[in-house]
């Protein structure tokens, strides 16, 4: 069988012109001529024909369907195959997202049913503007909020826009509340429309500056959006003051201003996400190299080299969740950049006997005693009672007590020791003379003040109690006269057996100290010691620590305390019990307590660590001390 090149163009439905293009790149060439030299199409030829057009129909290229058909290495050609699958995918992806883009204008077009034939246009020119400068998963996110949320379709948009604009034209100062206002509900609607992703923001904004169409279609010039940038830096500023003295304040609006204009914060917190929605672990060099030069930024931003006005500043960023608006900052985020910033500053000794709490404490004691002046609590033997190896660590370690994480830390414990210390010699002056220690760990109380009239009860763990005294032989510290240990496991044993054997008077009044022990207790275990305390003779109280439900904290804070709680969990000291305030004091007074008093870590920091030089400052935290009185 021959068949003429207009034979064969119908019989495969191609034009003579089709196939003559075959003939010149190659693809289909007549295995015969004519001696006049007409082409001539065999069996064979046809056979490729056919395969060409079902490969045509497939997607594939000329070349391509060239050099797959003259490969004559035998098996089915899979990588070819495959990468037409790949092709066809993407192409579909492209079409589809296509489509995504027409449906959005169609949809901008149909929320106005009254639309000039400008604004259409308009729309797609800033289809246009976008599909320039974000790449295709950062359009689609952007779209996927809908036209209500994007400027200059959203109403909350237009209507900002024009307020802005008014604002800036009648020079409103940044400073004023008015300004501030403005800025807030921009950065808010900025969150909403990017997802609070910084890079998409940040390259919305550069759209904004860079296609001056941009900025007559939504009306958002460079004025406005540097207007917003500086009201939004004073309304920043005005959350940090609530926590400053206002030179302290004067000091963060100038630095805040001054790093503002490099942009290296938004720079570190997109690096960061990177990191994070890569899987890199928050432990690894580049994670750790982002974390250092946010730690360098951090005092150019805040606080230059000023111990105590970066503890204030700290203690806002906890305490503040609206600081965390505009700079990309959510809570998946804010976890993965708190366990990059304590990898090495983990204040948990590894090797800490039965209950690593009770060294980390008694080692925050310690350093207290060789860093901070004046001393808020004297504990001369906070050093021996660590044991020569653990003093000598801390002393080789010291600069990591030097860290705000370690700082904010000792200052809770040192403070707590002392107010436990002051309403015992308040006690003794009114003729107590119990002192009762629940969970004592390597409390030092009896050590510091041998010479007190009143007997001293321990109270803790066998197994802790066998621990300590371990420690004190090899010391050389002598147990005080006054001084009986009580081993007892709250949740097995009851406190008042063990008392009593140990010669509580249990017709006398006492002091019981109970610092760093109740989350450690399951709730009824808490509520049975306080009902045996409320039973104690008229005149007794109870010195304790509490911790508030980590759910009703600020982001950052309940963010730091998850992860604080999950390492103790690790090492076998789970936090079990939290209580709401509220509850708390209908409990006490459901057990029979008179009255109760609550110092809030304000309250403390005002009593014990005011007009300090050196940083220390209770921040941030979910503990509260309590004093309930039978």
């Amino acid at each position: 069988m021959r068949l003429k090149i207009g034979e064969l163009a119908k019989k495969a439905g191609l034009s003579v012109r089709a196939l003559h293009h075959y003939d010149a790149i190659g693809l289909l060439s007549p295995s015969q001529r004519t001696d006049g030299g007409a082409r001539l199409y065999g069996r064979d030829d046809l056979i490729r024909l056919h395969r060409i057009e079902a490969l045509k129909r497939f997607g594939y290229s000329l070349p391509d369907i060239k050099a797959n058909l003259d490969d004559q290495r035998a098996g089915v050609p899979l990588q070819f195959l495959q990468r037409q699958i790949t092709e066809l995918n993407a192409q579909a992806s492209r079409a589809q997202r296509l489509s995504r883009h027409l449906q959005y204008i169609v949809d901008t077009i149909a929320a106005d049913c009254e639309i000039a034939a400008p604004d259409w246009l308009n729309a797609l020119e800033l289809m246009n503007m976008y599909q320039k400068h974000l790449d295709d998963d950062e359009l689609d996110g952007l779209l996927a909020s809908g036209t209500d949320t994007m400027p200059p379709t959203d109403p909350s948009w237009t209507g900002l826009v024009d307020e802005v604009r008014v604002a800036v034209q009648q020079a409103l100062p940044t400073v004023s509340d008015a300004a501030q206002a403005l800025a807030w509900r921009w950065i808010r609607l900025v969150i909403r429309l990017t997802r609070n992703d910084p890079a998409l923001a940040t390259k919305l904004t550069m759209l904004q500056l860079g296609e001056p169409r941009a900025q007559q279609i939504v009306g958002i010039t460079a004025e406005m959006l540097a207007w917003i940038d500086a009201a939004f830096t004073h309304a920043r500023c005005e959350l940090f003051a609530r926590y400053l003295s206002p030179a302290q304040a004067d000091e963060v609006r100038r630095r805040q201003f001054a790093t503002a204009k490099n942009q290296a914060w938004p720079a570190l917190v997109i690096e960061l996400r990177a990191q994070m929605e890569a899987g890199v672990d928050a432990s690894a060099a580049p994670v750790q190299a982002i974390v250092k030069r946010w730690q360098q930024l951090f005092p150019d931003s805040f606080c230059g080299d000023d111990a105590v006005l970066e503890a204030r500043v700290r203690d806002a960023l906890m305490r503040e969740p609206d600081l965390q608006l505009g700079v990309g900052l959510d809570d998946s985020l804010l976890a993965y950049l708190h366990k990059a910033h304590i990898v090495g500053h983990d204040m948990t000794p590894v090797d800490a006997g039965p209950k690593p709490s009770a060294l980390m404490v008694a080692t925050q004691r310690a350093a207290h005693q060789l860093l901070d002046r004046p001393l808020v609590l004297d504990d001369p033997v906070a050093l021996t009672v660590l044991g020569p190896a653990e003093a000598q660590a801390l002393r080789d370690n010291i600069d990591r007590f030097r860290h705000p994480t370690s700082v904010g830390m000792r200052s809770s414990v040192i403070v707590r020791s002392r107010l436990a210390d002051d309403v015992w010699a308040e006690a003794v002056e009114r003729g107590i003379r119990q002192y009762v220690v629940l969970g004592a760990g390597l409390d030092t109380a009896a050590y510091r003040h041998p010479d007190t009239p009143a007997r001293i009860f321990e109270v803790d763990l066998p197994a802790t109690q066998e621990w300590k005294q371990t420690r004190l032989r090899e010391a050389g510290i002598a147990v005080p006269p006054s001084l009986h240990f009580v081993p007892v496991d709250f949740e097995r044993v009851g406190l008042a057996e063990g008392l009593a054997r140990a010669g509580f008077d249990a017709t006398a009044p006492a002091i019981f100290s109970w610092l760093g022990v109740t989350m450690y207790l399951d709730e009824a275990a808490v509520v049975d010691t306080l009902r045996f305390i409320a039973g104690c003779a008229k005149g007794s109280a109870v010195l304790f620590e509490y911790v508030m439900p980590l759910s009703s904290l600020p982001p950052i804070m309940r963010i730091a305390m998850e992860q604080l709680t999950a390492q103790f969990a690790e090492r076998g000291e789970p936090w079990k019990s939290f209580f709401e305030p509220d509850v708390l004091a209908g409990i006490l007074i459901t057990l029979g307590f008179s009255h109760s008093n609550t110092w809030t870590p304000d309250e403390l920091n005002q009593r014990y660590l005011a007009n300090r030089a050196d940083g220390l400052h209770i921040g941030a935290t979910p503990a509260r001390m309590v004093l309930a009185t039978v």
